[in-house]
């Protein structure tokens, strides 16, 4: 996978909710050459500035305005992540990200049924400023 790929060319930015700074968000696309449903993804980690982001702080937000927690992808067959589109990973915290320089990593992977092991993780970074 073009680690390039993976982080949408919008980078990182604010996520508001009711008017106020919630978070920071960004678009990441799937790491395979066709789409998943999300119970596929077996995978998905999300590191700023070195610190691992706790899982129970990630959104994954639909089109539609649903939203699911990581915990929850498991389940969910009726989403599909296609191939080419970004999902919409929201991370939450109160105060946003401080002014300054900030690298998001992430690592993303999928199970593939007709693959024994699946297939491992894509990581990739972006550097970016506030």
């Amino acid at each position: 996978m073009n680690e390039r790929y993976l982080i949408g060319e919008e980078g990182v930015q604010v996520y508001e909710k009711d008017g106020n700074t919630a978070g920071y968000e960004f678009g990441l696309r799937v790491p395979y050459y066709m789409g998943v449903p999300l119970s596929q993804i077996n995978i998905f980690k999300v590191c700023m500035d070195g610190k691992e982001v706790p899982s129970e702080d990630i959104r994954l937000l639909m089109e539609t305005g649903e939203q699911f927690m990581l915990s929850e992808i498991s389940t969910v067959d009726d989403y599909h992540w296609e191939y080419g589109d970004k999902l919409r990973t929201v991370v939450l915290c109160e105060d946003g990200l401080p002014k300054g320089k900030h690298r998001l990593e992430v690592e993303v992977g999928v199970d593939v049924i007709y693959m024994p092991k699946g297939i491992g993780g894509s990581k990739a970074y972006l550097d970016f400023e506030i």
